[in-house]
């Protein structure tokens, strides 16, 4: 790879995560360096941290709210994540989107990287 791909937490989106549980889960792996460690984030507040999205395809902003999710050792964003990601961009099981800080805004950008495949669609 020639360049340094800015896209550091990538996440293919199953049914759980564009379905009626209003959630992106975010494995602990993933969210514990690239998202908690940047917000500063306390696992131990219960309703969780705003945080600003900046969708950069569509270049609007969003607030989605960042709390570890208490059934599991993973995190969410959650919130607004249905109407404002998920009907808004038409997401679907298969998408791939991804999530980057940028320290200059303080805020992370949101892309979708690559579109759901008719093969994702019969998983």
């Amino acid at each position: 790879m020639m360049y340094d791909d800015p896209w550091k937490l990538k996440k293919v989106l199953n049914s759980s995560d564009v379905g009626s549980l209003s959630r992106l889960l975010l494995p602990k792996e993933m969210a514990e360096p690239l998202v908690a460690a940047v917000l500063g984030y306390d696992e131990n507040q219960k309703e969780g941290m705003e945080v600003e999205i900046w969708d950069v395809d569509t270049q609007s902003m969003h607030s989605l709210v960042f709390k570890r999710w208490g059934s599991s050792r993973s995190y969410v964003f959650m919130a607004n994540w249905i109407k404002d990601f998920v009907k808004r961009r038409s997401l679907k099981s298969g998408h791939e989107v991804g999530f980057h800080w940028d320290p200059y805004a303080n805020r992370f950008d949101f892309s979708v990287l690559k579109a759901a495949t008719e093969e994702d669609f019969s998983n």
